[in-house]
C-alpha cells in the first residue's frame, strides 16, 4: 500500500519575486482544481516562503517592499497558511504583509532558520500539513526541500511534485 501524498509546487532555485508571484498564483489554482464540494474535502495550502531573489540595482527598501507584497499576495489568494522563513528586513516584511492583509492567528508565521521549520511539525500540530494538501515552496538560495522532507517523514505523506504542466501532471519524489 503507498502512502497518500502532498503536492509540491516550487519554483527553479533562484526564485526572483515575480517568480514567486507566479507560483503562489498557481498554487491557488491548483488547490482550486481540486477542491471537493466540501469544506472537509479541500486540500489546504501551504506557501513556505523564504528570501526571494529580486532585480540587481533595486534598493533594499524595494526589496522589503516587493516581499511585503508577497505576503498580501498569499493572503489575498487565499493561501492557508503562510510560513516565512529567514531573519531578513524582506523575510519580515513578507511576514507582516500577510498579517496586514488579514492573516490573524496561525495563519502565518515566521521562523527564522530551515532547521526551525523543519522542526514546527513536531512542535506545532496546526502546523501539519495532510494527505491532500498543496505546499508551494519559494526562495532564492535557502534548502526549503529539506523542510518538506522532514514534514513528509514526520507526518506520513509521500512528496509528489507538480510537474510544469499545472495539475494532473505531478512526477512522484524520489
Amino acid at each position: 500500500m503507498t502512502a497518500p501524498f502532498v503536492t509540491v509546487i516550487r519554483g527553479d532555485t533562484p526564485v526572483t519575486v515575480d517568480d514567486a508571484r507566479l507560483l503562489i498564483r498557481r498554487l491557488a489554482e491548483h488547490a482550486g482544481a481540486m477542491r471537493g464540494s466540501t469544506v472537509e474535502d479541500r486540500p489546504r495550502t501551504w506557501a513556505i516562503i523564504a528570501e526571494v531573489a529580486t532585480p540587481e540595482g533595486i534598493p533594499e527598501n524595494q526589496r522589503v517592499v516587493e516581499h511585503d507584497l508577497l505576503g498580501r499576495l498569499a493572503v489575498r489568494l487565499a493561501v492557508d497558511k503562510t510560513l516565512c522563513v529567514g531573519d531578513s528586513r524582506s523575510v519580515h516584511a513578507l511576514h507582516q504583509g500577510a498579517v496586514m492583509e488579514g492573516s490573524w492567528g496561525d495563519e502565518a508565521r515566521i521562523v527564522e532558520s530551515v532547521e526551525a521549520a523543519a522542526a514546527l511539525v513536531d512542535t506545532d500540530p496546526d502546523w501539519r500539513p495532510a494527505a491532500g494538501d498543496v505546499i508551494l515552496l519559494a526562495a532564492a538560495n535557502a534548502d526549503l526541500d529539506s523542510v518538506v522532507t522532514a514534514w513528509s517523514t514526520n507526518c506520513g505523506w509521500q512528496i509528489r511534485h507538480e510537474a510544469d504542466g499545472g495539475p494532473g501532471g505531478e512526477r512522484t519524489a524520489p
